[in-house]
C-alpha cells in the first residue's frame, strides 16, 4: 500500500474516533429559487434526470455489483428502443455514492430475506428526489451564512436556513432534495458536546390506551385527542388537479401545490408525534402499550385515521423511551378489572368498565391503560404500581404543557367511582 493511501486511511481513522464523542445533527436548508438563474435551475433539473438514469441503469443491470462508479455514459430506454445518455451533470462523487447507495439497497433487503421476511425487488423510478453530496469542500460548500456552491453549479446558491448551523460545528456529509417542486439541502453536522447537568433518569411507569375516538388514553389519567384534517384547499386542488391534462404544465404545477399542501398537514402531525414522544421520555421509565392492528383501523375508519399519526407515535415509542414493552394484539385489556384481574365481556359502545366482582366503576380507555402497565411490569418482573393522589396532581400540572401543542386537547378523566364516570 502507498504511503498516500496510508495517510488517507489514518486521517479517516482519526476523524470517525473523534466524531464518536461528537453529537451529530442533520439541518435541512431551502434553496431560495428566487435568486436562482435559469441556467441553475436547468442544471439542478438535469442533476435529478441523470441520477434517474443511473438508478434505473443499477437495477437494471444483471451483475449491479461488478459496476464501475466511473461510467460516464448509461443507455436508457425510449419507447420501444434505447438510447445511450451522456452523465455530464454528475460528477464522479455523486454517481459513485448513487451506486453505492444502490448496492447497499440490495444488500438490505437480502438481509431482510434471510429473516423470512418475504420482499421483492428494486423496482425501476420515474423520478429520484434525493442525491448524496459525499464530500463536504469538494462536492458542496458553504460559503457564508447565506450562500453554499454544488459542484457542476456554476452560480453561488442561495439558501434559507443557513444560521441555524452551530458555529463551532462540523460539517461532513449532506443530501440534495428534491420535494414538492422546491430544493433542499440536509447537511449532517457534528458539534462537540455540551457539559450540561445530567438529567435524571425516571423510574416512573405507564400504560398508553390508543384508540380512534381518543388518540391516547394514559394511566395516570390524562386523555389526549388531536385531529389534523384535510384543508380546505388541499380539497380545492384535488379538484382542480383532476381536471387537469395529464403531464401538461399546469398539471405538474398543480401537483407541487398538492404536494406541498400535504406536506404541511404531514409535519404538524410529525411535530405533534416528537412532542408526546418527548413527554413520555422524560417522564418514564417503562412505556407499556399494545400491539393494535392498524391495518384493520384504516380500513374501517379510513379518514380518521388519515387525520392522526398513531402508527407514527408508535414506531417512535420503539425507538425513542428507555424500556418499550409491546403487549400481544391479542391479550384482553378491555376485559380486565385494572384491580383484581376478573374479566367479564364488553361491547364497544360501553364507554365505562364497571367490575362485578369488586365494584370497581372507572373509565374504559384508563382502566385499559392501568391493565396494560400491569402486564407490562409484569412482563419486565417489577412489582404492581398504583396511581396515587401525588402523582395525579403531579399529572394536572402537564396538562398545560400538552394543550400548548396546535390541535392537542388533553384533559383529566374523571376519578374512579365518582358520578361523572358513569355519564
Amino acid at each position: 500500500m502507498s504511503t498516500k493511501n496510508q495517510r488517507i486511511k489514518a486521517t479517516l481513522k482519526d476523524t470517525k474516533e473523534r466524531r464518536k464523542h461528537m453529537i451529530c445533527r442533520v439541518y435541512t436548508v431551502k434553496l431560495d429559487r428566487s435568486h436562482v438563474n435559469h441556467d441553475s435551475l436547468a442544471r439542478l433539473r438535469l442533476l435529478f434526470l441523470e441520477a434517474k438514469w443511473l438508478y434505473n441503469y443499477c437495477v437494471g443491470h444483471p451483475h449491479v455489483f461488478s459496476i464501475d462508479d466511473t461510467i460516464t455514459a448509461v443507455p436508457v430506454k425510449v419507447k420501444d428502443r434505447f438510447e445511450l445518455r451522456h452523465l455530464r451533470q454528475l460528477s464522479s462523487h455523486m454517481r459513485q455514492s448513487i451506486v453505492t447507495r444502490t448496492q447497499q439497497n440490495i444488500r438490505g433487503l437480502a438481509r431482510v430475506k434471510v429473516k423470512g421476511y418475504k420482499v421483492g425487488r428494486l423496482k425501476f423510478k420515474s423520478y429520484v428526489n434525493s442525491i448524496p453530496l459525499k464530500q463536504y469542500g469538494n462536492t458542496y460548500k458553504i460559503i457564508n451564512e447565506k450562500y453554499l456552491h454544488i459542484q457542476k453549479i456554476k452560480q453561488k446558491l442561495r439558501v434559507n436556513g443557513l444560521e441555524q448551523l452551530p458555529h463551532n460545528c462540523e460539517c461532513a456529509n449532506a443530501t440534495l432534495l428534491h420535494q414538492h417542486g422546491e430544493y433542499y439541502v440536509a447537511i449532517t453536522t457534528y458539534a462537540p458536546r455540551e457539559h450540561t447537568t445530567a438529567m435524571v433518569a425516571p423510574t416512573k411507569s405507564i400504560g398508553i390506551d390508543f384508540g380512534i375516538k381518543n388518540q391516547l388514553t394514559l394511566s395516570n389519567g390524562i386523555r389526549i385527542r388531536y385531529k389534523v384534517p384535510v384543508t380546505h384547499r388541499i380539497k380545492q386542488l384535488c379538484k382542480q388537479f383532476s381536471r387537469k391534462q395529464y403531464r401538461s404544465k399546469n398539471w405538474w404545477k398543480t401537483l407541487y401545490k398538492l404536494l406541498k399542501a400535504y406536506a404541511k398537514t404531514t409535519n404538524i402531525k410529525r411535530d405533534i408525534r416528537n412532542k408526546l414522544v418527548h413527554y413520555l421520555y422524560t417522564n418514564f421509565q417503562v412505556v407499556c402499550y399494545q400491539n393494535e392492528n392498524l391495518g384493520a383501523w384504516q380500513r374501517l375508519w379510513g379518514r380518521r385515521m388519515l387525520s392522526t399519526s398513531l402508527g407514527g407515535i408508535i414506531r417512535m415509542l420503539e425507538i425513542k423511551v428507555h424500556t418499550p414493552v409491546e403487549i400481544d394484539r391479542f391479550f384482553p385489556s378491555t376485559k380486565t378489572c385494572s384491580r383484581c384481574g376478573h374479566q367479564r365481556p364488553m361491547s364497544l359502545a360501553e364507554r365505562t368498565y364497571i367490575c362485578y366482582h369488586c365494584g370497581l366503576i372507572i373509565d374504559r380507555d384508563v382502566n385499559s391503560s392501568r391493565v396494560l402497565e400491569h402486564e407490562g411490569n409484569r412482563i419486565l418482573g417489577r412489582g404492581p404500581t398504583e396511581v396515587t393522589p401525588a402523582e395525579t396532581n403531579t399529572s394536572t400540572l402537564t396538562l398545560e404543557y400538552l394543550n400548548q401543542i396546535a390541535y392537542v386537547k388533553a384533559s383529566m378523566v374523571a376519578e374512579t367511582g365518582s358520578l361523572t364516570a358513569l355519564a
